[in-house]
Protein backbone atom coordinates (compact mmCIF):
# COMPACT_ATOMS: atom_id res chain seq x y z
CA UNK A 1 0.00 0.00 0.00
CA UNK A 2 1.43 3.30 -1.08
CA UNK A 3 0.42 6.61 0.48
CA UNK A 4 1.13 9.64 -1.53
CA UNK A 5 1.58 12.94 0.23
CA UNK A 6 -0.24 15.97 -1.05
CA UNK A 7 1.91 18.19 -3.19
CA UNK A 8 3.21 21.26 -1.37
CA UNK A 9 1.68 24.46 -2.52
CA UNK A 10 4.23 27.08 -3.22
CA UNK A 11 3.37 30.75 -2.69
CA UNK A 12 4.09 32.43 -5.94
CA UNK A 13 4.09 35.91 -4.39
CA UNK A 14 6.36 36.77 -1.48
CA UNK A 15 4.07 39.54 -0.13
CA UNK A 16 1.85 38.62 2.89
CA UNK A 17 -1.87 38.51 2.41
CA UNK A 18 -3.53 41.42 4.21
CA UNK A 19 -7.27 41.72 4.53
CA UNK A 20 -8.52 45.15 5.55
CA UNK A 21 -12.01 45.97 6.77
CA UNK A 22 -13.21 49.47 6.28
CA UNK A 23 -15.03 50.88 9.36
CA UNK A 24 -18.57 52.04 8.74
CA UNK A 25 -18.84 55.76 8.18
CA UNK A 26 -21.04 56.86 11.13
CA UNK A 27 -21.11 60.57 11.95
CA UNK A 28 -19.92 61.22 15.53
CA UNK A 29 -21.73 64.01 17.33
CA UNK A 30 -19.52 65.83 19.84
CA UNK A 31 -21.59 67.59 22.52
CA UNK A 32 -20.84 71.27 22.83
CA UNK A 33 -21.19 73.42 25.91
CA UNK A 34 -24.34 75.04 24.48
CA UNK A 35 -25.99 71.63 23.89
CA UNK A 36 -25.14 70.43 27.43
CA UNK A 37 -26.39 73.63 29.04
CA UNK A 38 -29.61 73.56 27.02
CA UNK A 39 -30.26 69.90 27.90
CA UNK A 40 -29.74 70.58 31.64
CA UNK A 41 -31.73 73.78 31.59
CA UNK A 42 -34.74 72.13 29.93
CA UNK A 43 -37.45 71.34 32.48
CA UNK A 44 -38.06 67.62 32.59
CA UNK A 45 -41.59 67.86 33.92
CA UNK A 46 -44.66 68.51 31.82
CA UNK A 47 -46.07 71.18 34.13
CA UNK A 48 -44.40 73.94 32.09
CA UNK A 49 -42.84 75.58 35.15
CA UNK A 50 -39.22 76.59 34.73
CA UNK A 51 -36.87 74.79 37.10
CA UNK A 52 -33.60 76.16 38.30
CA UNK A 53 -30.34 74.31 37.66
CA UNK A 54 -30.21 72.89 41.19
CA UNK A 55 -33.67 71.30 40.89
CA UNK A 56 -32.81 69.76 37.51
CA UNK A 57 -29.54 68.31 38.83
CA UNK A 58 -31.25 66.95 41.94
CA UNK A 59 -33.88 65.22 39.82
CA UNK A 60 -31.36 63.83 37.33
CA UNK A 61 -28.56 62.76 39.72
CA UNK A 62 -30.23 62.84 43.13
CA UNK A 63 -30.20 59.07 43.53
CA UNK A 64 -26.43 58.81 42.98
CA UNK A 65 -25.17 62.00 44.58
CA UNK A 66 -26.21 64.37 47.31
CA UNK A 67 -26.57 67.75 45.62
CA UNK A 68 -26.76 70.83 47.79
CA UNK A 69 -26.85 74.48 46.98
CA UNK A 70 -23.65 76.29 47.94
CA UNK A 71 -24.47 79.30 50.09
CA UNK A 72 -22.23 82.29 49.55
CA UNK A 73 -19.92 82.99 52.48
CA UNK A 74 -20.26 86.17 54.51
CA UNK A 75 -17.36 88.35 55.65
CA UNK A 76 -16.87 88.80 59.39
CA UNK A 77 -18.77 91.68 60.90
CA UNK A 78 -19.18 92.59 64.55
CA UNK A 79 -22.97 92.43 64.98
CA UNK A 80 -23.49 88.84 63.71
CA UNK A 81 -20.26 87.75 65.43
CA UNK A 82 -21.44 89.18 68.76
CA UNK A 83 -24.84 87.46 68.28
CA UNK A 84 -23.11 84.13 67.58
CA UNK A 85 -20.83 84.66 70.61
CA UNK A 86 -23.78 85.39 72.93
CA UNK A 87 -25.67 82.32 71.70
CA UNK A 88 -22.63 80.16 72.42
CA UNK A 89 -22.31 81.70 75.89
CA UNK A 90 -25.95 80.76 76.59
CA UNK A 91 -25.22 77.22 75.37
CA UNK A 92 -22.33 77.00 77.87
CA UNK A 93 -24.62 78.15 80.71
CA UNK A 94 -27.23 75.53 79.79
CA UNK A 95 -24.48 72.88 79.67
CA UNK A 96 -23.55 73.94 83.25
CA UNK A 97 -20.07 75.08 82.18
CA UNK A 98 -20.25 78.17 84.38
CA UNK A 99 -16.52 78.96 84.44
CA UNK A 100 -16.28 78.91 80.66
CA UNK A 101 -19.53 80.90 80.34
CA UNK A 102 -18.14 83.56 82.73
CA UNK A 103 -14.98 83.77 80.63
CA UNK A 104 -17.02 84.22 77.46
CA UNK A 105 -19.05 87.03 79.06
CA UNK A 106 -15.95 89.07 79.92
CA UNK A 107 -14.00 88.40 76.72
CA UNK A 108 -13.46 91.26 74.25
CA UNK A 109 -13.85 90.56 70.52
CA UNK A 110 -12.09 92.44 67.73
CA UNK A 111 -12.15 91.74 63.99
CA UNK A 112 -8.78 91.70 62.20
CA UNK A 113 -9.97 91.04 58.63
CA UNK A 114 -12.72 89.13 56.77
CA UNK A 115 -11.61 85.74 58.10
CA UNK A 116 -9.79 86.46 61.40
CA UNK A 117 -10.86 87.81 64.76
CA UNK A 118 -9.17 88.11 68.13
CA UNK A 119 -10.52 87.20 71.57
CA UNK A 120 -8.92 89.11 74.44
CA UNK A 121 -9.29 87.51 77.88
CA UNK A 122 -8.11 88.77 81.28
CA UNK A 123 -6.07 85.75 82.47
CA UNK A 124 -4.30 82.53 81.47
CA UNK A 125 -7.03 80.36 82.97
CA UNK A 126 -9.59 82.21 80.85
CA UNK A 127 -7.46 81.51 77.79
CA UNK A 128 -7.56 77.79 78.61
CA UNK A 129 -11.36 77.84 78.90
CA UNK A 130 -11.67 79.42 75.44
CA UNK A 131 -9.08 77.02 74.01
CA UNK A 132 -11.10 74.02 75.27
CA UNK A 133 -14.15 75.30 73.38
CA UNK A 134 -12.22 76.20 70.20
CA UNK A 135 -13.61 73.55 67.81
CA UNK A 136 -17.22 73.79 68.96
CA UNK A 137 -17.06 77.60 68.82
CA UNK A 138 -15.55 77.54 65.33
CA UNK A 139 -18.29 75.19 64.12
CA UNK A 140 -20.88 77.69 65.38
CA UNK A 141 -19.10 80.64 63.70
CA UNK A 142 -18.62 78.70 60.44
CA UNK A 143 -22.30 77.82 60.39
CA UNK A 144 -23.32 81.44 61.01
CA UNK A 145 -21.07 82.94 58.32
CA UNK A 146 -21.07 79.95 55.87
CA UNK A 147 -17.29 80.24 55.81
CA UNK A 148 -14.89 77.55 57.06
CA UNK A 149 -11.86 79.79 56.53
CA UNK A 150 -12.65 81.85 59.64
CA UNK A 151 -10.13 81.46 62.50
CA UNK A 152 -9.41 83.27 65.75
CA UNK A 153 -6.51 84.07 68.09
CA UNK A 154 -6.66 84.32 71.87
CA UNK A 155 -4.77 87.09 73.64
CA UNK A 156 -4.24 87.52 77.37
CA UNK A 157 -4.64 91.15 78.44
CA UNK A 158 -1.31 92.76 79.33
CA UNK A 159 -0.76 93.98 82.89
CA UNK A 160 -2.99 91.33 84.43
CA UNK A 161 -0.99 88.92 86.60
CA UNK A 162 -2.42 85.81 88.11
CA UNK A 163 -1.54 84.60 91.56
CA UNK A 164 -0.04 81.22 90.72
CA UNK A 165 0.20 78.88 93.72
CA UNK A 166 3.77 78.35 94.96
CA UNK A 167 3.80 74.58 94.38
CA UNK A 168 3.04 75.15 90.68
CA UNK A 169 5.93 77.58 90.17
CA UNK A 170 8.66 75.41 91.80
CA UNK A 171 10.87 72.93 89.99
CA UNK A 172 11.21 69.35 91.28
CA UNK A 173 14.30 69.99 93.43
CA UNK A 174 12.64 72.99 95.10
CA UNK A 175 9.47 70.93 95.68
CA UNK A 176 11.51 68.20 97.41
CA UNK A 177 13.34 70.69 99.62
CA UNK A 178 10.04 72.34 100.57
CA UNK A 179 8.48 68.96 101.45
CA UNK A 180 11.58 67.96 103.46
CA UNK A 181 11.34 71.23 105.41
CA UNK A 182 7.63 70.76 106.13
CA UNK A 183 7.93 67.03 106.86
CA UNK A 184 11.37 66.18 108.37
CA UNK A 185 10.58 62.45 108.30
CA UNK A 186 10.99 62.51 104.51
CA UNK A 187 14.63 63.60 104.82
CA UNK A 188 15.19 61.09 107.66
CA UNK A 189 13.73 58.25 105.57
CA UNK A 190 15.94 59.22 102.64
CA UNK A 191 19.03 59.07 104.89
CA UNK A 192 18.10 55.74 106.58
CA UNK A 193 17.37 53.98 103.30
CA UNK A 194 20.38 55.57 101.63
CA UNK A 195 18.20 56.78 98.73
CA UNK A 196 19.45 58.96 95.93
CA UNK A 197 16.99 61.53 94.58
CA UNK A 198 17.40 62.50 90.94
CA UNK A 199 15.97 65.83 89.84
Amino acid sequence: MVIESAPAVKNKTKEPLVHTIEPPQVPIEVPTANRIASSVAQPSSNDGNKKNLLAVLQKKYGEKYEIEEVIESLPLSMEPLRKCWDEYTQYLEKALKHSAAGTFKFAVLSIEDETHFTITVPALTAQKFVEQERMNLLEKVWESFHNRAIQFNILVAAGEKEDVPLHLSLNSKQKYERMATQYPLIAELKTKLNLEVYF
